[in-house]
């Protein structure tokens, strides 16, 4: 897969950090990077979430405000979002890898 210039300069980015640190505190950052984001995403944190949401959209419509996406499709990403925090770091890098095509 031939990547854009600019997805090859993230790529490089991203391997002169890995080369900085080490391939074991490089892996442990991601882990904390992506263990930070499922740690919010707890029932409560999620319920609040949507309740802000909502509120907003209800906001919008009530002053015309025309929103690209939907309150209820935000809400399903989050919820989508709260059910994949439940697998581990590793085993949602591993499915992205075999699974989820990036075209950059």
């Amino acid at each position: 897969m031939k990547l854009s210039k600019e997805a090859q300069a993230k790529m490089n980015e991203m391997q002169d950090l890995e080369n900085k640190y080490g391939l074991v505190v490089f892996r442990a950052g991601l882990s904390h990077m992506i263990d930070t984001g499922v740690r919010n995403l707890d029932d409560k944190s999620v319920g609040v979430l949507i309740e802000q949401i909502v509120k907003k959209g209800e906001a919008d419509k009530a002053n015309g405000v025309i929103s690209i996406m939907t309150p209820e499709f935000q809400c399903e990403i989050i919820r989508c979002a709260a059910e994949l925090a439940r697998f581990s770091i590793w085993t949602l890098l591993a499915y992205i890898k075999k699974h989820v095509v990036i075209n950059m």
